[in-house]
């Protein structure tokens, strides 16, 4: 059979009854649901699924030149699948089974390269809208997303539902509340720096990071001197009795500090520069730092490994 470029060769949710190889020209798959887009050139099978496993038609396929199709009926596949040995069948529907996974798993990735866009345009407009006093609205959402990476409204909503899940943001009604925009900056740029150099750990932290961090936030919670334009200052001794009951049995010292003190998150009443000749931490009258920093920094390690997890299974 020939095709006019222009000319559908089945729309999507029609049971298909024919398989279709191409001898020549080209045809496109489109998807309405999540805006695929597969190319079908000489030798491409088109219509399996739907001939194999009696499913509906999951694209509208149409010629994007004048085309040459070898169109094969069911009737005509049945009759060579009889022919044929037993296992010819077995081969085709394990075929069939592995397109399907192939497909679901592209959907999976296209949704996972669409987050850093969603979480860019999420930060950049509740920024904007903090300073003009009101909420995001979801079109702009929509519209900003789709014009940076081609997804359709239904996945923008499942990773949106995904993120209001990990308590990032709250949808209401045809506005989306974000809690916190310094963390979505955060995980914006954490999972940028992981797709740039792939070696950014499960976890934002360490688990000695984290439980330092938490005697920090225990003590800066029951010092009774405020904050100073967000920066706190926890006495060591203080320090050294909340890290007691954080830490597990695990010793406080100024070494287990040290990776804190690196990345500024901590900062020493005295000079640490000579890291082969640490003083002792008893010898630190106390530590200073931006307390929302930390706190952002802990909320941003709570959901790195929960965005993950939850990006795999709400895919599945």
């Amino acid at each position: 059979m020939t095709l006019e470029e222009g000319q559908v060769l089945f729309f999507e949710g029609d049971f298909g009854k024919n398989l279709y190889v191409v001898r020549n020209g080209e045809l496109r798959g489109t998807n309405t649901r999540n805006a695929d887009i597969n190319i079908y050139g000489p030798g491409a099978l088109i219509g399996e699924l739907s001939l194999l496993k009696n499913e509906p038609c999951g694209e509208t396929v149409t010629a994007t030149e004048d085309s040459e199709l070898q169109e094969i009926t069911s009737e005509n596949l049945n009759e060579a699948l009889e022919k044929s040995p037993a296992w010819f069948k077995s081969i085709m529907q394990f075929l069939t089974g592995r397109l399907a996974i192939a497909q679901s798993n592209k959907h999976k990735s296209d949704k996972i390269k669409a987050l850093p866009s969603l979480l860019y345009i999420l930060g950049s407009l509740s920024t904007r809208s903090a300073e003009n006093g009101a909420a995001v609205l979801l079109t702009d959402v929509f519209e900003s997303v789709h014009n940076l990476f081609n997804i359709a409204r239904d996945d923008i909503n499942e990773l949106l539902r995904l993120l209001e899940e990990l308590d990032i943001l709250k949808v209401q009604g045809p506005e989306v509340i974000v809690k916190n925009p310094n963390v979505i900056r955060l995980l914006y740029e954490s999972i940028c720096f992981r797709a740039r150099y792939k070696k950014m750990p499960p976890q934002i932290l360490s688990m000695t990071d984290q439980m330092v961090l938490n005697a920090v936030i225990k003590t800066v919670q029951q010092n009774t001197e405020p904050l100073n334009n967000g920066t706190f200052t926890v006495k060591t001794p203080d320090l050294l009795k909340n890290s007691r009951k954080t830490m597990h049995g695990a010793t406080l010292t100024t070494r287990t500090l040290l990776p804190l003190i690196d990345r500024r998150l901590l900062n020493a009443s005295v000079s640490i520069e000579a890291k082969e000749k640490l003083p002792e931490i008893d010898e630190i009258s106390f530590f200073y730092g931006d307390f929302d920093t930390i706190l952002d920094l802990m909320e941003l390690n709570r959901i790195y490994p929960l965005l993950d997890k939850g990006l795999v299974e709400g895919s599945k």
